[in-house]
């Protein structure tokens, strides 16, 4: 039984038997262990696993993204603050202001624009008259004109005939 001795990345003494080479206990950069495999021919082959992101890539990718999400968001809030700023009475600049210096800017832009609304007119008054009811004789006679047409019962003829006298 042979043993060989090394040191690994953190300084340790590894000391490996039956011929087990130190390159199957050093660390690559990114502090992964290698899988050591010996081949047909004899000869060991370190494999260090891929880490799935080389160069850190992936996070990069999602820095980029995030910052990118996070400029279109504030993009947006200045340009929906600058765009309610006149119906709420508000200066665009200081829309702007209070949604990128305040928490609750762009909200209570939007709060300001809804409680002032838009100005209304005073209702329009019409030169006609409102057309009045039917005196309670016209309508007894139309009442009269259904029954004799058959269209309302006589139980029905007496309930609204009764009714329209009870309004008198």
């Amino acid at each position: 039984m042979s043993r060989s001795a090394d040191v690994n990345a953190l300084g340790v003494a590894i000391v490996l038997g039956d011929g087990v080479p130190a390159k199957c206990t050093r660390m690559n950069d990114d502090g992964a262990l290698p899988t050591c495999v010996q081949g047909p021919d004899g000869q060991w082959h370190a494999e260090y696993p891929d880490s799935g992101m080389p160069g850190g890539g992936g996070f990069a990718l999602l820095f980029v993204l995030a910052v990118i999400g996070g400029v279109a968001a504030t993009a947006w809030k200045v340009s929906t603050a600058r765009r309610m700023a006149p119906g709420a009475g508000m200066d665009e600049g200081d829309a702007t202001a209070m949604t990128l210096l305040t928490d609750d800017g762009l909200e209570a832009t939007y709060l300001a624009s809804s409680l002032r609304g838009t100005p209304t007119t005073a209702p329009v008054v019409s030169a006609e008259p409102a057309a009045t009811a039917p005196d309670a004789a016209s309508r007894l006679r139309q009442l009269e004109s259904l029954r004799d047409q058959g269209l309302v019962t006589p139980e029905e003829y007496a309930d609204r005939r009764a009714r329209i006298l009870d309004a008198l």
